[in-house]
């Protein structure tokens, strides 16, 4: 074998049992006691072996610019309309370097899987996506990188940006198409609904921004749910941030939860950016503002059948 690791602890099998690892040709061909077989071998000495870590939600394009925009003490932290004024000086070489020293750290910390979103519009071009996907060749060895494409600054009022996405996903730069519906101007549906059209037309997995704020008004998520429900695409919706659901009440919350997992709309919670960016309007008793965890919601959900009078089992 190519390589054996040595004494090792395997994620969901016997705790207090060490076990070898054969790896040949980039696989695991093996894992059991004591295997019999010869080459390079490292001795984990008891270590725990787990699979990568998935890097589900990140922006390259944007990482290692605090410099360029700042820190904000207090207040509305702005990111999106201080990251806008930044980003007509990004060059493709710019983004590749700041984005390969994030994947770097990323890769060092585990992480072989990583979905990442890349915003497009008249601003920045084209310049973000090519700094990118000129790392996506360069570390498959260590790492799968998607790429999300998506319009940060709005879609149908920036006009320009639709283009730009049309290209990524027919290059096949982009084999993701994303949403952040809340920067739209006027009606979010406009947004949402042109986005899963791009995705049927692709044939591409979505990964929203969805329902950022400090109240449960107004959220769109139910939208999203009917139309994956419509074209068929459970199992191929993600929707990020989802803020709302963390200061919804329970009545509010159950059938949302619900809804979520009779359509196949994933939610993926992201903590280290919304502790920061909410609850800067109180200056005591601070919400956190990070969507409930899946005990919580899943809770919610069974509270919600429990009341349904024709729920059987």
């Amino acid at each position: 074998m190519d390589l054996i690791l040595r004494k090792g602890r395997v994620l969901d099998r016997d705790a207090d049992a060490l076990f070898d690892i054969g790896v040949e040709k980039g696989r695991i061909v093996a894992i059991e006691p004591d295997l019999a077989a010869e080459g390079e071998e490292i001795d984990l000495g008891g270590r725990m072996v787990t699979p990568g870590f998935v890097e589900t939600h990140i922006h390259l394009d944007k990482s290692c610019i605090i410099e360029r925009c700042g820190s904000e003490q207090g207040g509305q932290a702005m990111a999106v309309k201080r990251v806008a004024a930044a980003k007509p000086d990004f060059t493709v070489e710019d983004v590749r370097e700041r984005a390969r020293r994030t994947l770097e750290k990323c890769i060092l910390n585990g992480a072989t899987h990583m979905r990442t979103h890349v915003e497009v519009d008249p601003g920045v071009g084209s310049r973000g996506m090519e700094g990118v996907f000129s790392l996506v060749e360069d570390y498959k060895w260590a790492i799968d990188i998607e790429i999300c494409v998506f319009p940060q600054e709005g879609l149908a009022c920036n006009p320009g940006t639709e283009a730009l996405m049309t290209a990524a996903l027919k290059s096949g730069a982009a084999t993701v198409v994303g949403a952040a519906p809340g920067y739209e101007e006027g009606d979010h549906n406009i947004q949402i609904d042109r986005v899963f059209e791009l995705a049927r037309e692709f044939d591409v997995d979505i990964d929203m921004h969805l329902d950022f704020g400090n109240t449960p008004d107004d959220m769109d998520i139910m939208h999203v749910c009917d139309l994956t429900e419509k074209y068929g695409y459970g199992g191929r919706v993600a929707v990020g941030h989802m803020t709302k659901l963390s200061v919804a009440p329970p009545e509010q919350l159950s059938p949302i939860v619900k809804r979520l997992a009779d359509v196949g709309v994933t939610v993926t919670v992201l903590p280290a950016t919304d502790l920061f960016l909410m609850g800067r309007h109180q200056d005591h008793s601070v919400l956190r503002g990070v969507a409930a965890s899946w005990r919580r919601m899943n809770w919610c959900m069974r509270a919600s059948i429990a009341h349904c009078p024709r729920t059987t089992s």
